[in-house]
């Protein structure tokens, strides 16, 4: 029963910590995506107010005229760069405004002489546009940056109705601004926060980690693309990066190819919980050292007091009931019997010429014949019966529920057993054989108590002795 309540106790507690570890992902899980979108919400008022200075600029220059490189008339060349140069300083971490004409040439500059230049990106070697004013984002590495560090090129293009590329805008974001915009974010030991495009791209990562900046990287198996989350997600991974698994939140900047990032250390977040689960699992080993202990002493005690109650009840030669043990259960059975009107019967015997058997062969032979004798009568009586030796060679048989015909067939053939025996053995290997003699006695209405009824037993014994031993008798010197 204790083993079992220590199992139950084990499982749950086992149980109630996995549930309380769920609980304490789920509610962290949470808490990373809502970071990720005010995170989000923040960064994103950049790229609105950068694509707002792009939306602006094109409604002010003429897509021809305004356009054409090399520009003829120095005046739209003055125009334009007066006006680059004021809308690049209305937004931070904005770095030069450009525009290019349908060749994806640079027309017209804000700030780095790269007028004349041809523009890297993507739109520009692909056989059409999409007609109107169209976005494109792009990650350009310092290899192809004009100012030798990693940016972001945003660009509005404008497209002919037949999806010919007439011209555009583009602002340059130094991930300058990113990365000290997202460092200045306090973060927990083996936490993260990072700044992805939607190729996986890294562009900002708190802690700082140049050398990782520009890399590519993707969700673990099962998780969806960058390029396909849309709103907010939440996954537990290892970080491809530095091999820290953490609880993943991260949410895309509406309208931008832009993911933000938030990782909490799954191991700094569950610390607490480890430590009382800890507590609890070494409480509980104790508890059940203890109680294993405590059980293991109570059987011992119990085993303990059982042996010595085998002890005080028990004959050491035969192993059977001594005599206070068998007159304890006796009198119990004697008030039965009397009570409820039952038959019981009692056999005492002993062994013929016991004290020659010892002079001739010895005490120990003499022991190894009562033992035999002790064995022969454990042979002949049944499961309600009891044996026990009185003393000596003196042996008593309480039988209950048994008359008087039933208590001589039970003596006579234990006295037969005993005559024919011949497995004890001298210390010179002869055959010790030997005889009983028994006396028989059945409850009668003048017998007051058990030991009454042992005396007639008794005195029938001292009957059979006279009567030439080897024998049983029953009453009145009658031989069975």
């Amino acid at each position: 029963m204790l083993l079992l309540l220590l199992l139950v106790v084990g499982g749950w507690l086992l149980l109630d910590f996995a549930q309380e570890r769920d609980r304490i992902v789920a509610e962290r899980s949470r808490l990373a995506i809502n970071k990720s979108q005010l995170m989000n919400r923040a960064f994103g008022d950049t790229f609105l107010a950068a694509d707002y200075v792009l939306r602006d600029v094109l409604g002010r220059v003429h897509m021809g005229k305004d356009l054409a490189f090399p520009q003829p008339d120095t005046e739209v060349s003055a125009r334009l760069e007066t006006l680059l140069k004021e809308k690049v300083l209305t937004v931070a971490g904005l770095t030069d405004l450009v525009l290019f004409n349908g060749d994806c040439i640079f027309a017209a500059t804000a700030n780095y002489p790269t007028r004349g230049t041809k523009s890297r990106q993507r739109f520009c070697s692909d056989d059409r546009v999409e007609p109107g004013q169209s976005l494109h984002v792009q990650y350009m590495p310092p290899v192809n940056s004009a100012s030798a560090r990693p940016v972001v090129l945003m660009s509005r293009t404008v497209g002919s109705p037949a999806g010919v590329l007439l011209g555009g805008a583009m602002v340059v974001v130094d991930l300058e601004y990113a990365q000290q915009w997202i460092s200045d974010i306090e973060v927990g030991q083996g936490d993260v926060l990072a700044l992805v495009d939607s190729n996986g791209t890294l562009l900002a990562r708190n802690p700082p980690l140049p050398e990782a900046i520009g890399l590519r990287t993707s969700p673990p198996p099962n998780e969806p693309s960058f390029s396909q989350v849309e709103g907010s997600a939440t996954f537990t991974a290892v970080s491809p990066i530095d091999g820290r698994e953490r609880i993943i939140g991260m949410s895309r900047l509406e309208r931008f190819p832009f993911i933000v990032i938030v990782g909490f250390d799954l191991a700094r977040v569950l610390s607490g919980w480890q430590h009382r689960a800890w507590q609890f699992a070494a409480g509980y080993v104790l508890l059940s050292g203890l109680s294993l202990l405590a059980l293991r002493v109570q059987r011992a005690t119990r085993r303990q007091r059982e042996e010595m109650r085998q002890l005080a009840n028990t004959d050491t030669l035969t192993g059977m009931a001594n005599r206070r043990h068998l007159v304890d259960i006796a009198d119990r059975e004697f008030g039965r019997a009397r009570r409820y009107g039952h038959p019981l019967s009692v056999l005492m015997l002993d062994i013929d010429k016991f004290k020659t058997i010892n002079d001739r062969w010895g005490h120990p032979t003499g022991d190894r014949v009562i033992q035999e004798l002790a064995q022969l009568t454990s042979s002949v009586i049944r499961g309600q019966d009891l044996c026990g030796r009185l003393g000596g060679d003196e042996f008593a048989l309480l039988l209950p529920e048994t008359d008087a015909s039933g208590a001589q067939l039970i003596a006579e053939r234990l006295r037969a057993r005993a005559e024919a025996s011949g497995t004890v053995r001298a210390g010179d290997g002869t055959v010790v054989r030997f005889t009983v003699s028994i006396g028989i006695a059945s409850l009668s209405p003048e017998d007051a108590s058990f030991d009454a009824l042992l005396q007639r037993a008794d005195k029938e014994l001292y009957q059979a002795k006279q009567g030439g031993r080897n024998r049983s008798v029953l009453a009145a010197n009658i031989a069975a």
